[in-house]
């Protein structure tokens, strides 16, 4: 299946949950724009809204380069809550991984996000946050267009 996320300019739109350890799974929702400016260069900016107790707002800005030909892609990135990430990803037969990590940081903290295609319109997406080996956290939400 050809993937339509990332690879097609649109908006998505973003549901689902915010898991940490101990806590309850707090509800977010949003969405997510891509454009692409020249052939090969994207853009991404995701904005989420968190149900919990300071209504926390997550805004995402992705700019990256996508080898077509190779499946793969390179991107930086700026998070409101996580600073300056730098990434890579690849576009496999049923999903995109996405590996990424910190900079500017003394933390070993790293992410992995994998958008598992349902099908053109629907994609369900698992993003974690590592550090050294413990799992800090997990996103988990599905995404339509």
């Amino acid at each position: 299946m050809a993937h339509s996320f990332l690879v097609d300019a649109g908006y998505w739109n973003v549901k689902g949950h915010w898991l940490k350890p101990n806590l309850t799974p707090i509800t977010l929702e949003g969405d997510i724009q891509i454009a692409w400016k020249r052939a090969n260069w994207f853009k991404m900016t995701t904005s989420l809204a968190c149900d919990d107790e300071a209504e926390t707002k997550i805004i995402y800005q992705c700019r990256g380069n996508l080898n077509y030909e190779e499946k793969y892609y390179t991107y930086v990135a700026q998070h409101s809550l996580l600073g300056n990430i730098e990434g890579e990803g690849r576009l496999g037969l049923q999903s995109i991984i996405q590996y990424y990590w910190f900079l500017g940081t003394t933390t070993n903290k790293k992410g992995l996000d994998t958008f598992y295609c349902i099908d053109q319109n629907t994609y369900y997406l698992t993003s974690n946050i590592l550090e050294g080996h413990s799992l800090l956290s997990t996103i988990e939400v599905t995404l339509k267009r």
